[in-house]
C-alpha cells in the first residue's frame, strides 16, 4: 500500500508541478538562449572586417557567465537541483581608477576567451536546445493525460448512467461503438487509474536528468571543487593547531595555577612565605599564559611581524619539571637526553607536558613519574601517576585519587602517529594511570618494530 501511495502521490505532489514548470520554460528559455547567443556570433563574425566584431564577439562570450547564472538559479528554485556557483571572474577590463589600454584589453579577451565556465554554459545553451522540446512534451502530457483519462472514465460513467447523452437512436451503428467505448473505459478502470501518474514519474526523471548536466555545465569545474576542498581542509588544519596549542600551553599553565593556587590556600596560614610564593608564581604564569594568547590572536590576524621564540624541546624538560615541582606536585624525572631532530625534540616535550598537565589535573595529589630515554632508533616516554608511582597520596578513605583521561590524550595520539610513532596511555596493572610514547628518530625504523609498541617502550624507557 505504501508503494501505491507514493507511486500516485506524483501526480498531486508539488514537486512534480515545480519539475513540471521548469520542462515547460525549457522550451522557450532554449529558443531564447540559442537564438541570442547565433545572432550575437553571426553579427561578430560578419563585422569582423571592420573591427566591430571583436566588441560583439567580447560581449557575446562575456554575457555567457549572466546566462548561466539565471539558469542555475531557475534550475536551483524550481527543483532544487542544488548547483553550486562557480568561482567569480578573476580578470576585468582594467583595473577601477586605472586608464583601458592596448595591452590590458589584449589580456582581458585572453583570459575571456579561455574561461571555462563561459564554455560550460555555452554548451548548456545548446544542450536547452536538444532537451527543452523533449522536456515540454513531457510536462504537458504530464498536464495533459491525467485530465483526459479521468475526463474519459466520467464521461463513461455518466453515459452509462443517463447522465450523459450518447448517439440519437436513428443512428444504431454509432450507438453501439459508444456502448462498446464506455463498456471498455469502465472496465479498463484499474489500467487508467495506474495510468495517471505514469507521465508525472517520467517527467520527474526527466528532470533529474538536468541535475548533473547543470552541475557540470552551470556550477564549479573539478579544478574549483578541488581548491575548495584543500581550502576547507587547510581551515579545518589550522583550527586544530590552533585548538591543540592553545589546550597545551596555555592549558598548561592554567592547570599549574590551579594546583599552586590549592597548595598556597592550603598552607596559608603555617606556611605564609611559600604561600607569597606560589602567589607570585600564579601572577607569572597568567602573565605568560596572556603572552601567549596574544601571540595566538596576533598569528590569526596576520599580525604578528616580532620573530617568536623557538618552541620548547627536550633541552627544556628539566625546566618543566622544576615548573611542576614548584606548583606543589610531586615529580620523580629521570630525563636521559640526547640531541634529537627538532620535530621528535618538540613532541617529546608536547607529550610529557600534556602528560603532568593531565595527572596535575585528573590526579591531584598523585606522585608522577617522568621517563624519557633516548635509543639509538627512538626516544622513549612513560609518565606514570597514582598507584605504582613513588610518594602516592591517598584520599581519606585510603584510596588513590581519582585518575581519569584527559582530552589531550588524543593530541598525544596524534602527535606520536604524526611522526610515524606509536602511543598508548590507560590504567597500570596497580591502578594509576600511564602514558607511553615511542617516537622514531628518522625513517630508519622499521614499521615492524611498532608490532607490541608499548612492551618495546616498556623494555626501552625502564632498561
Amino acid at each position: 500500500m505504501r508503494a501505491l501511495r507514493t507511486y500516485f502521490a506524483a501526480t498531486w505532489s508539488l514537486r512534480t508541478f515545480r519539475e513540471v514548470a521548469y520542462l515547460l520554460a525549457g522550451l522557450p528559455l532554449g529558443i531564447l538562449w540559442f537564438s541570442y547567443i547565433v545572432t550575437m556570433y553571426a553579427v561578430g563574425l560578419a563585422l569582423l572586417i571592420v573591427w566591430l566584431g571583436v566588441a560583439v564577439l567580447g560581449f557575446a562570450q562575456w554575457s555567457l557567465r549572466p546566462i548561466g547564472a539565471i539558469e542555475r538559479k531557475v534550475a536551483n528554485v524550481t527543483f532544487d537541483a542544488g548547483i553550486d556557483e562557480p568561482e567569480p571572474r578573476g580578470y576585468q577590463l582594467h583595473a577601477p581608477g586605472e586608464p583601458l589600454t592596448a595591452s590590458g584589453a589584449g589580456r582581458w579577451g585572453h583570459a575571456l576567451m579561455h574561461d571555462g565556465t563561459s564554455w560550460r554554459a555555452l554548451a548548456w545553451i545548446f544542450m536547452r536546445v536538444v532537451l527543452g522540446p523533449v522536456g515540454f512534451a513531457l510536462a504537458l502530457c504530464t498536464v495533459v493525460v491525467p485530465v483526459t483519462l479521468v475526463a474519459a472514465w466520467l464521461l463513461a460513467a455518466g453515459y452509462r448512467l443517463g447522465m450523459v447523452p450518447g448517439a440519437p437512436a436513428s443512428e444504431p451503428q454509432a450507438q453501439a461503438i459508444v456502448d462498446t467505448v464506455t463498456l471498455w473505459v469502465l472496465v479498463g478502470t484499474p489500467v487508467i487509474a495506474l495510468a495517471v501518474p505514469m507521465f508525472a514519474w517520467i517527467s520527474h526523471h526527466y528532470a533529474c536528468l538536468h541535475k548533473p548536466l547543470g552541475r557540470w555545465a552551470l556550477g564549479p569545474c573539478d579544478a574549483e571543487l578541488i581548491a575548495r576542498a584543500t581550502a576547507r581542509a587547510e581551515l579545518a588544519e589550522t583550527q586544530v593547531r590552533i585548538d591543540q596549542e592553545l589546550h597545551d600551553s596555555i592549558g598548561h599553565m592554567i592547570t599549574m595555577n590551579i594546583v599552586q593556587a590549592g597548595a598556597g590556600a592550603h598552607v596559608f596560614d603555617t606556611d605564609p612565605e611559600f604561600a607569597r610564593q606560589a602567589l607570585r608564581n600564579i601572577e607569572e604564569r597568567g602573565r605568560a599564559a596572556m603572552g601567549e594568547l596574544d601571540r595566538i590572536i596576533a598569528a590569526l590576524r596576520g599580525d604578528d611581524p616580532e620573530p617568536r621564540a623557538p618552541l620548547p624541546g627536550l633541552a627544556q624538560l628539566p625546566d618543566l619539571v622544576a615548573a611542576a615541582r614548584a606548583a606543589g606536585l610531586t615529580v620523580e624525572a629521570q630525563l636521559r637526553m640526547d640531541d634529537a631532530p627538532r620535530p621528535v625534540s618538540r613532541t617529546a616535550y608536547a607529550i610529557v607536558r600534556e602528560a603532568v598537565t593531565n595527572a596535575a589535573k585528573h590526579a591531584s595529589g598523585a606522585a608522577i613519574e617522568v621517563h624519557v630515554a633516548p635509543t639509538p632508533d627512538a626516544v622513549g616516554i612513560r609518565v606514570v601517576n597514582g598507584p605504582g608511582a613513588v610518594g602516592t597520596v591517598a584520599s581519606p578513605d585510603g584510596d588513590p585519587r581519582r585518575l581519569t583521561a584527559g582530552h589531550g590524550l588524543a593530541g598525544i595520539r596524534d602527535r606520536a602517529a604524526l611522526l610515524g610513532g606509536a602511543s598508548r596511555t590507560g590504567r597500570t596493572a596497580a591502578g594509576g594511570f600511564e602514558v607511553l610514547a615511542l617516537l622514531p628518530l628518522g625513517a630508519a625504523l622499521a614499521p615492524e618494530s611498532f608490532v607490541q609498541p608499548w612492551d618495546i617502550l616498556k623494555a626501552k624507557v625502564d632498561a
